[in-house]
């Protein structure tokens, strides 16, 4: 009978140990997504910082209007109304060479030239980078919505880990 009792207080001894160990590991869990929670918190504060000053700061240092890119419809009307100048251009050209003689004609290739060297310089030089377009206000509300979030999920386990 002696057997049976030292049997169930070791089983007792087991089954505490492994509550222990299951606390500490939960312990070590809480701990991790504490830590995590405390790092989400930060990014997203520091972006929601770094959005707010890029919308104070000015949109160029030399004072340059950013302009947006055209919408669609002005690129196309753009595009159909430059190939009409041009190939209007183009026609007035060969009707003035036949009127001036083969000398006019000579002048397309140097001015064909002229242009591809323009080209060619332009992509050896290129120009400096666009400054950043400033945040809009959805970008400054989505920052703050985020770094609110974080912040609760922070408190809340703050307050699961102080009631352990």
């Amino acid at each position: 009978m002696s057997m049976g009792v030292s049997g169930r207080t070791e089983v007792g001894r087991s089954i505490g140990m492994t509550w222990q160990r299951s606390r500490a590991r939960s312990d070590d869990r809480i701990a991790r997504l504490l830590e995590s929670a405390e790092r989400d918190a930060e990014a997203a504060a520091a972006r929601y910082r770094a959005l707010k000053e890029d919308a104070v700061v000015p949109g160029s240092a030399n004072g340059d209007v950013v302009r947006p890119p055209l919408p669609s419809w002005q690129q196309m009307l753009l595009f159909i109304l430059g190939g009409g100048v041009l190939v209007g251009l183009l026609a007035i050209w060969l009707l003035a060479t036949a009127y001036l003689g083969p000398l006019a004609l000579l002048t397309l290739p140097g001015a064909a030239g002229c242009a591809a060297g323009i080209v060619a310089w332009r992509r050896r030089h290129p120009r400096p980078p666009a400054p950043r377009p400033r945040p809009l206000v959805a970008d400054l509300v989505r920052a703050a919505q985020e770094m609110h979030e974080a912040e609760a999920a922070l408190q809340r386990l703050r307050e699961e880990c102080a009631e352990r």
